[in-house]
């Protein structure tokens, strides 16, 4: 504790010798223009107070070595901080606010859209999914289906019934449900 106490206390008198010994050099730095013209520039001419710049180097030996401290997280949190809470998320709520205001923003989720119409008809156009909106496209043989439709529904349809297979079928080809994405569509 004692020896603390001593280097403690050198340190205190060599920074205040440091200083008063940099008070005394500061005109000795940066001459006045008029002083500059009168100086002789004769090489015999001994000035203290270069002399004493250039034994300032000396006083960096006073300082701490370089190296990583605890408290050097301070400095990057100060630039950090502010960073990743203020400045990355406003850039990412500003872009999406800029995207959502376009014509064919969340275009996959909105029903209708131009750009959902434009990429739809483009799968029409393949001949693998040019009809795949049909109720029987799949299917190996769709007369079977209807047939074998045909005969559940006489075996369950309600005495007195004149709905037939066809006229439903037909009926629900249209779809002229409102609720259908499509509708609109298929309306205009």
């Amino acid at each position: 504790m004692a020896a603390s106490r001593r280097t403690g206390g050198r340190r205190i008198v060599l920074a205040a010798v440091a200083l008063a010994a940099m008070c005394l050099l500061a005109p000795g730095f940066v001459p006045a223009p008029l002083a500059e013209q009168q100086q002789s520039h004769d090489l015999s001419h001994f000035s203290p107070l270069v002399a004493a710049s250039a034994a300032m180097p000396v006083l960096t030996m006073l300082a701490d070595d370089a190296e990583a401290k605890l408290g050097d997280s301070r400095r990057w949190s100060a630039v950090l901080v502010p960073l990743t809470t203020l400045v990355l998320p406003a850039v990412a709520f500003g872009s999406f606010v800029l995207y959502s205001f376009q014509e064919d923003a969340f275009w996959r989720l909105v029903p209708g859209t131009k750009r959902g119409l434009e990429a739809e008809a483009a799968w029409r156009e393949h001949p693998l999914f040019a009809n795949s909106r049909d109720p029987m496209e799949g299917l190996i043989n769709p007369d079977d289906y209807e047939k074998g439709l045909e005969d559940a529904w006489e075996k369950a349809k309600p005495a007195g019934s004149t709905v037939t297979v066809k006229e439903k079928l037909k009926e629900l080809g249209t779809q002229n449900n409102p609720h259908f994405e499509q509708w609109k569509k298929l309306s205009a």
